[in-house]
């Protein structure tokens, strides 16, 4: 287990190594991720998928809603609100939970993944275009690799026996690639960001609010889903409260460069992320130990 904890970070600096390097593949290595290998592995699990997959999907969406009106608050910045509710389960949490706590959580934690990026990607970038207006930018949805891939997925369900029984092997290759390049391409691009104590501050007082309010959020998401008998949830707890650690999503910065040719959030992703890995060691070791 111990090697197991170690692996991701281990990916991670091999990947902050690289990001030092003249030669930069950041963007090719963020490219392979986002469009084929996560799109691959959420084909093969919606294919193969139980009903609490959907229920997840559904579920984080509501959460993101609940962060995104709580987050206008305490702000009237789109960047800063897109900071608290947007959330790096792709590149951070999903190598790290496939590695420590395997395919069941791997899942499970996918699910909200499929979540996360739907609304981000979509009301993420409404609101950049619209100054903090949160409209859904329909088009970006539609071609957001996540809604490709559902789309997939989704028609594939009357293969979903023959892919269980042919396709574990390239699942797994594919989830240990996804492990690799999903925390190396963190470690390059913390390799080339500046930090600020200004934006730590900020990055601070962001987590301290995102952790109790995605820790209430989702205390209430497994509780009801006892209720309803979601075994593939109440039984990876630990891997679904790691998200209340988690940094804001990296692809903001993309969808600010993009829409508000700005990077503000370079410096809130980059100390979230830091603050982030800092966390999730202390919270793996902890939850095994006492669980």
């Amino acid at each position: 287990m111990a090697v197991k904890i170690v692996l991701p970070f281990l990916y991670l600096g091999f990947g902050f190594l690289v990001g030092k390097a003249p030669i930069d593949i950041k963007k090719q290595t963020a490219y392979l991720l986002t469009r084929v290998i996560i799109p691959l592995i959420i084909i093969y699990n919606i294919s193969t998928c139980r009903a609490d997959l959907f229920v997840s999907i559904f579920a984080m969406i509501i959460m993101m809603t609940v962060m995104m009106y709580m987050s206008r608050l305490f702000s009237a910045d789109a960047v800063e609100q897109l900071c608290f509710f947007y959330l790096n389960i792709g590149w951070l949490s999903l190598p790290i939970v496939a590695t420590v706590w395997g395919d069941s959580a791997a899942t499970a934690v996918l699910s909200l993944y499929i979540g996360n990026s739907l609304f981000g990607n979509s009301i993420g970038a409404g609101m950049l275009i619209n100054n903090g207006a949160a409209k859904v930018d329909i088009k970006r949805t539609l071609k957001s690799p996540p809604v490709a891939a559902l789309i997939i997925g989704i028609i594939c369900i009357p293969f979903g026996d023959s892919i269980k029984l042919y396709l574990p092997p390239l699942y797994r290759i594919l989830k240990l690639v996804m492990s690799i390049l999903g925390m190396g391409v963190l470690g390059m691009w913390l390799a080339k960001i500046k930090l600020e104590i200004k934006d730590l501050k900020l990055t601070l007082k962001l987590a301290i609010m995102r952790a109790l309010t995605v820790c209430c959020l989702m205390t209430l998401f497994i509780f009801i889903a006892g209720l309803l008998h979601l075994g593939l949830i109440t039984a990876n707890k630990q891997a679904l409260y790691m998200i209340c650690i988690l940094p804001p999503a990296a692809n903001i910065i993309v969808l600010e460069t993009h829409y508000c040719h700005t990077g503000k959030s370079a410096g809130l992703t980059a100390w979230g992320t830091l603050l982030s890995l800092v966390l999730i060691p202390i919270y793996i070791v902890v939850t095994r130990l006492l669980f």
